[in-house]
């Protein structure tokens, strides 16, 4: 198959849904397909067509500042890209999939009635000032992936797509690189990775961390990622003992970190599905967490039992990170719950499932 995906960022730009277009499409290029990247030139000095571990990347309508220092995407950026991308897919009209990333969602809008056949990727369903542009987006292109259950119910109970007409392609990690070798566990260590941006409410976490420190003074909190609260972070923990702000960090040294890790914890306000957190069960690390209702990562460690979920405030935060650290029994049957959800969700695996859907859209075959 020739595969058409449309991201508004890919490598080197890595977040969430570039981490996940690039394992799947590194590992569809394996099996054979040919994949094109068709993305934003968020850098000026990155060349215009490249290619990362044999996908073919198409970098155009170049946006200085495209997010901007609060998180947003800028206007002219979204317009910018949207239309380019019309023009630049309706020159090359010869592919097998064009797969549309949920976000900038205005080049679904725009391109999505004109490419055939499209998929469209759904990460969340917001239910704010967007929900209009979601519902648009649901009706003019009539195949859906969701990466999780708890997308799908939103797209039925909210957006109204059928369930017939969606299917979940979850997240997934790369089981052997996160939990290779025998690496002893830092009792009381604290990790979270992820972007530094305000719905991930790190300052819960530090000030929960601040909390627990009071009655267990090993404890060790590691922030790693980059974003623009990296400033505000490292101000709020200054002076805060065993509490580690890193940024971004080598790939071995983040590594090194997260397999020695005890506990991951995630505070974040909305996930469609969380890779961090998956990355960390593959490391044995049980997750901690908040119980916010766009937060579809609390679902997943309920109904699998390799975390606990708190309420949105230090306290709670705080009382579950000590009820772990107190009973190793907990922990160690946590530890092996996660360890076998990640395995469950290897990439290997996941991308033989998102194979199989593209040929049978690619071939009409539903």
């Amino acid at each position: 198959m020739r595969v058409a995906i449309l991201t508004e960022l890919f490598y080197p730009h890595i977040a969430g849904c570039e981490r996940r277009y690039f394992e799947i499409g590194k590992r569809l290029v394996k099996r054979g397909h040919e994949v094109h990247i068709f993305t934003m030139r968020h850098e000026k000095e990155l060349p215009k067509d490249d290619m990362v571990e044999g996908i073919l990347v198409h970098r155009y309508a170049h946006s200085k500042n495209y997010i901007t220092l609060n998180h947003f995407r800028s206007v002219e950026g979204v317009l910018k890209y949207s239309l380019s991308t019309i023009f630049r897919l309706m020159s090359e009209k010869d592919f097998d999939i064009y797969y549309f990333n949920q976000w900038p969602i205005a080049h679904s809008i725009f391109a999505g009635p004109f490419l055939s056949p499209a998929v469209q990727e759904w990460c969340e369903v917001w239910l704010n000032k967007i929900v209009t542009l979601e519902r648009i987006v649901s009706k003019v292109i009539s195949h859906n992936v969701a990466v999780s259950d708890f997308t799908k119910r939103r797209l039925t109970n909210f957006l109204r797509v059928p369930p017939e007409r969606i299917m979940i392609i979850p997240n997934g990690v790369d089981y052997s690189k996160f939990s290779a070798g025998s690496y002893e566990k830092r009792w009381g260590r604290i990790v979270y990775l992820g972007r530094l941006v305000p719905h991930k409410h790190l300052d819960l976490l530090i000030e929960a961390f601040r909390q627990v420190t009071q009655n267990i003074s090993e404890a060790e909190l590691h922030i790693i990622g980059s974003g623009p609260l990296l400033p505000s972070i490292r101000k709020q923990a200054f002076k805060l003992d065993n509490c580690f702000i890193h940024g971004l960090l080598p790939e071995e040294k983040m590594l090194d970190i997260l397999r020695s890790s005890w506990l991951f914890v995630l505070p974040s306000e909305r996930e469609g599905s969380g890779i961090a957190a998956l990355e960390a069960m593959a490391a044995g690390a049980p997750v901690i967490t908040v119980d916010y209702p766009d937060n579809a990562t609390k679902e997943l460690i309920t109904k699998q039992g390799t975390g606990m979920v708190a309420q949105p405030e230090k306290g709670s935060v705080a009382s579950k990170i000590t009820k772990i650290y107190s009973d190793e029994g907990l922990w160690q049957k946590m530890s092996g719950s996660a360890r076998s959800l990640a395995m469950a969700y290897d990439w290997d695996k996941v991308v033989g499932s998102f194979e199989s859907y593209l040929q049978r859209v690619a071939n009409n075959s539903f």
